[in-house]
């Protein structure tokens, strides 16, 4: 019942978000977890499934997590992170890059079978930039 066992069960929880693994995202979860972020509140298997719906569409985002703090007591543990997600969105035609900048909360049970998992994420939105995708700041058909 390690801080590291705990840090690492939240940064696979992401990674394998990233990589498409979402048998590998369930698994983290607890079967009652909750998630709370500003674009999805329910489950932790319904979050699961809407990451995956949400990347069939072409929607997809890659992680960055701060180091996260991990405090335990006995079978419980928070760890908190800042995360900066990124995305290409399409702004009037101009592909843009968009940087979401937050604060994460995981809380973690530890298993009567020995396995740390996810019981609520709530994620807190703090800033975002948007910058051109590309350095002409031109429309997608610019050169078409």
């Amino acid at each position: 019942m390690s801080a590291e066992d705990v840090a690492q069960l939240v940064l696979r929880e992401r990674q394998s978000r990233d990589r498409g693994r979402y048998e590998e995202v369930a698994a983290c979860f607890a079967e009652d977890s909750v998630v709370k972020m500003s674009w999805f509140s329910g489950s932790g298997a319904g979050f699961v499934r809407a990451t995956r719906d949400m990347a069939g569409r072409g929607d997809l985002a890659v992680h960055h997590p701060g180091p996260p703090s991990v405090r335990i007591d006995q079978d419980r543990a928070l760890v908190e992170l800042t995360l900066v997600i990124e995305r290409r969105i399409d702004v009037d035609e101009v592909e843009a890059d968009i940087a979401s900048a937050c604060r994460s909360q995981y809380r973690a049970q530890y298993g009567a079978d020995g396995v740390w998992r996810i019981v609520r994420i709530t994620m807190t939105w703090l800033h975002e930039s948007r910058t051109p995708a590309t350095t002409t700041g031109g429309r997608k058909d610019r050169f078409a």
